[in-house]
Protein backbone atom coordinates (compact mmCIF):
# COMPACT_ATOMS: atom_id res chain seq x y z
CA UNK A 1 0.00 0.00 0.00
CA UNK A 2 1.52 3.52 -0.40
CA UNK A 3 0.47 6.64 1.53
CA UNK A 4 -0.26 10.07 -0.60
CA UNK A 5 1.42 13.25 1.28
CA UNK A 6 -0.43 16.26 0.33
CA UNK A 7 1.47 19.60 1.40
CA UNK A 8 0.13 23.20 2.33
CA UNK A 9 2.32 25.96 4.01
CA UNK A 10 0.86 29.38 6.27
CA UNK A 11 2.65 31.97 6.51
CA UNK A 12 5.71 33.42 4.41
CA UNK A 13 9.22 32.97 3.77
CA UNK A 14 9.37 36.20 2.16
CA UNK A 15 6.88 38.72 3.84
CA UNK A 16 8.03 40.75 6.51
CA UNK A 17 8.56 39.21 9.47
CA UNK A 18 5.99 41.07 11.29
CA UNK A 19 3.01 40.04 9.73
CA UNK A 20 4.34 36.27 9.13
CA UNK A 21 6.60 35.53 11.87
CA UNK A 22 6.59 32.24 11.37
CA UNK A 23 5.81 29.27 8.53
CA UNK A 24 4.38 26.14 9.13
CA UNK A 25 4.24 23.52 6.75
CA UNK A 26 1.23 20.87 6.71
CA UNK A 27 1.11 17.45 5.71
CA UNK A 28 -2.15 15.23 5.41
CA UNK A 29 -0.98 11.93 4.58
CA UNK A 30 -4.30 9.35 3.10
CA UNK A 31 -3.55 6.00 2.35
CA UNK A 32 -4.22 5.30 -1.38
CA UNK A 33 -7.98 3.36 -0.63
CA UNK A 34 -8.98 6.88 0.99
CA UNK A 35 -7.96 9.17 -1.79
CA UNK A 36 -10.98 8.93 -3.78
CA UNK A 37 -13.74 8.99 -1.03
CA UNK A 38 -11.63 12.15 0.36
CA UNK A 39 -12.58 13.86 -2.62
CA UNK A 40 -16.15 12.63 -2.59
CA UNK A 41 -16.51 13.35 1.24
CA UNK A 42 -14.94 17.10 0.46
CA UNK A 43 -18.11 17.29 -3.11
CA UNK A 44 -20.59 16.24 -0.14
CA UNK A 45 -19.87 19.31 1.81
CA UNK A 46 -20.18 21.93 -1.57
CA UNK A 47 -23.20 20.35 -2.53
CA UNK A 48 -24.77 20.28 1.38
CA UNK A 49 -23.45 24.20 2.01
CA UNK A 50 -23.61 25.90 -1.54
CA UNK A 51 -25.65 23.71 -3.39
CA UNK A 52 -22.94 22.41 -5.78
CA UNK A 53 -19.50 23.33 -6.99
CA UNK A 54 -18.80 27.02 -8.32
CA UNK A 55 -16.61 26.76 -11.50
CA UNK A 56 -12.98 26.77 -10.24
CA UNK A 57 -13.98 26.03 -6.74
CA UNK A 58 -11.23 24.80 -4.17
CA UNK A 59 -11.80 25.03 -0.12
CA UNK A 60 -9.82 27.37 1.44
CA UNK A 61 -9.88 27.56 5.12
CA UNK A 62 -9.31 31.45 5.28
CA UNK A 63 -12.26 31.94 2.93
CA UNK A 64 -14.42 29.80 5.20
CA UNK A 65 -13.37 31.33 8.04
CA UNK A 66 -14.08 34.67 7.53
CA UNK A 67 -17.04 33.81 4.65
CA UNK A 68 -15.38 34.98 1.68
CA UNK A 69 -15.95 34.02 -2.07
CA UNK A 70 -18.45 31.29 -2.38
CA UNK A 71 -19.40 31.14 1.28
CA UNK A 72 -19.80 34.75 1.55
CA UNK A 73 -24.21 33.73 1.38
CA UNK A 74 -23.39 31.35 4.58
CA UNK A 75 -24.51 32.35 8.22
CA UNK A 76 -21.51 32.27 10.98
CA UNK A 77 -23.01 29.43 12.14
CA UNK A 78 -23.26 27.75 8.51
CA UNK A 79 -19.92 28.23 7.58
CA UNK A 80 -18.48 27.07 11.00
CA UNK A 81 -20.42 23.63 10.47
CA UNK A 82 -18.93 23.47 6.82
CA UNK A 83 -15.68 23.64 8.17
CA UNK A 84 -16.12 21.06 11.24
CA UNK A 85 -17.79 19.02 8.75
CA UNK A 86 -14.49 19.05 6.36
CA UNK A 87 -11.88 19.02 9.51
CA UNK A 88 -14.54 15.73 10.35
CA UNK A 89 -13.09 13.89 7.24
CA UNK A 90 -9.62 13.80 9.25
CA UNK A 91 -11.40 10.89 11.73
CA UNK A 92 -13.48 9.50 9.31
CA UNK A 93 -10.84 8.61 7.00
CA UNK A 94 -7.91 7.75 9.16
CA UNK A 95 -5.97 10.52 7.86
CA UNK A 96 -2.60 11.73 9.47
CA UNK A 97 -1.34 15.12 10.30
CA UNK A 98 2.30 15.88 10.35
CA UNK A 99 3.51 19.50 10.69
CA UNK A 100 6.95 21.74 11.10
CA UNK A 101 7.40 25.01 11.50
CA UNK A 102 9.98 26.94 11.09
CA UNK A 103 10.72 30.18 13.70
CA UNK A 104 11.21 33.43 10.64
CA UNK A 105 12.52 35.77 13.72
CA UNK A 106 14.67 33.13 15.19
CA UNK A 107 15.90 32.03 11.23
CA UNK A 108 16.71 36.08 10.67
CA UNK A 109 18.13 36.70 13.78
CA UNK A 110 20.70 33.69 14.49
CA UNK A 111 21.69 34.16 11.05
CA UNK A 112 21.47 38.13 10.47
CA UNK A 113 19.28 37.18 7.35
CA UNK A 114 21.55 35.45 5.33
CA UNK A 115 18.75 32.02 5.10
CA UNK A 116 15.72 34.26 5.97
CA UNK A 117 14.70 32.45 2.18
CA UNK A 118 15.17 28.71 3.22
CA UNK A 119 12.50 28.82 5.89
CA UNK A 120 10.11 26.84 3.43
CA UNK A 121 12.77 24.08 2.27
CA UNK A 122 14.03 23.43 6.28
CA UNK A 123 10.35 23.20 6.72
CA UNK A 124 10.13 20.62 3.99
CA UNK A 125 13.05 18.65 5.06
CA UNK A 126 12.35 18.73 9.06
CA UNK A 127 8.98 17.66 7.75
CA UNK A 128 9.74 14.77 5.39
CA UNK A 129 12.32 13.55 7.70
CA UNK A 130 9.69 12.92 10.27
CA UNK A 131 7.37 11.67 8.06
CA UNK A 132 9.83 8.96 6.80
CA UNK A 133 10.07 7.83 10.48
CA UNK A 134 6.52 6.66 10.33
CA UNK A 135 6.14 3.64 9.26
CA UNK A 136 7.85 1.64 6.10
CA UNK A 137 4.43 2.69 3.76
CA UNK A 138 5.69 3.96 0.64
CA UNK A 139 4.99 7.58 -0.13
CA UNK A 140 4.25 10.21 -2.68
CA UNK A 141 4.33 13.72 -2.07
CA UNK A 142 1.94 16.21 -3.72
CA UNK A 143 2.29 19.70 -2.68
CA UNK A 144 0.78 23.24 -3.48
CA UNK A 145 2.31 24.94 -6.34
CA UNK A 146 4.55 27.49 -5.46
CA UNK A 147 6.91 28.49 -7.82
CA UNK A 148 9.61 30.36 -5.87
CA UNK A 149 10.90 27.25 -4.43
CA UNK A 150 9.44 24.41 -7.04
CA UNK A 151 13.20 23.57 -8.28
CA UNK A 152 15.15 23.85 -5.24
CA UNK A 153 12.35 21.82 -3.47
CA UNK A 154 12.63 18.82 -5.97
CA UNK A 155 16.10 19.17 -6.08
CA UNK A 156 16.17 18.86 -2.49
CA UNK A 157 14.00 15.76 -1.82
CA UNK A 158 15.86 14.24 -4.69
CA UNK A 159 19.38 15.16 -2.49
CA UNK A 160 17.69 13.47 0.69
CA UNK A 161 16.82 10.26 -1.34
CA UNK A 162 19.89 9.32 -2.89
CA UNK A 163 22.88 11.34 -0.75
CA UNK A 164 21.04 12.34 2.72
CA UNK A 165 21.61 15.88 2.08
CA UNK A 166 19.10 18.32 2.60
CA UNK A 167 19.91 22.42 3.46
CA UNK A 168 21.31 20.98 7.33
CA UNK A 169 22.37 17.50 7.96
CA UNK A 170 20.03 15.06 6.78
CA UNK A 171 18.70 11.52 7.20
CA UNK A 172 18.49 9.79 3.81
CA UNK A 173 14.80 9.36 2.82
CA UNK A 174 13.52 5.61 2.69
CA UNK A 175 9.73 5.63 1.69
CA UNK A 176 9.58 8.66 -0.61
CA UNK A 177 9.30 6.40 -3.65
CA UNK A 178 9.34 9.42 -6.33
CA UNK A 179 10.04 12.94 -6.96
CA UNK A 180 8.06 15.69 -5.37
CA UNK A 181 5.00 16.78 -7.66
CA UNK A 182 3.94 20.56 -7.09
CA UNK A 183 0.15 20.47 -8.43
CA UNK A 184 -2.45 23.35 -8.57
CA UNK A 185 -4.45 23.44 -5.25
CA UNK A 186 -7.93 23.40 -7.16
CA UNK A 187 -6.83 20.29 -8.94
CA UNK A 188 -6.08 18.53 -5.65
CA UNK A 189 -8.46 17.94 -2.80
CA UNK A 190 -6.18 16.47 -0.53
CA UNK A 191 -3.96 19.42 -1.13
CA UNK A 192 -7.17 21.56 0.02
CA UNK A 193 -7.43 19.40 3.06
CA UNK A 194 -3.83 19.78 4.11
CA UNK A 195 -4.81 23.97 3.46
CA UNK A 196 -8.09 23.93 5.52
CA UNK A 197 -5.58 22.16 8.53
CA UNK A 198 -3.06 24.82 8.03
CA UNK A 199 -5.28 27.36 8.39
CA UNK A 200 -6.68 26.07 11.57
Amino acid sequence: MAEFVYLDETGSSRGSLAKSPSLKLVAVIAHEDSVRQLTEFLDAIAYTFLGGRPAKFEFHGQQMWQRSGPWSYLDHEQALAAYEAAIAILDQLNLVVAHATIDRVKLHSKYDGRFDANAYLLALQFLLEKIDRMGKANRVIVADKINEHELRAIKLVSDMQTWSIGIVPSLKLETVIDCLHFVRSVDSPGVQMADLVAFV
